[in-house]
């Protein structure tokens, strides 16, 4: 099978409609990205992580573990 999406200005795509269908995606799942020569594969992560999975998603969301976040977020 064979689709294609736009990127946009952010940075996002629409996935297709029969790839979601096709991973069985649904709202709040997540999806992890491999890069190989000049292309990318994306699955659908577990409902328990496999291995990389956790390491993977702990680096995206390190960005927020900040000294600026904390104080940001501190009276809340």
């Amino acid at each position: 099978m064979r689709t294609i999406s736009r990127l946009t200005t952010k940075g996002q795509i629409t996935i297709p409609k029969a790839v979601r269908a096709a991973l069985r995606l649904a709202e709040g799942d997540i999806v992890a990205f491999e890069l190989g020569d000049n292309a990318a594969t994306m699955r659908r992560v577990q409902t328990r992580p496999v291995s990389g999975d956790v390491e993977a998603l702990d680096a995206q969301l390190a960005e927020w573990g900040g000294g600026a976040d904390a104080e940001a977020y501190r009276d809340l």
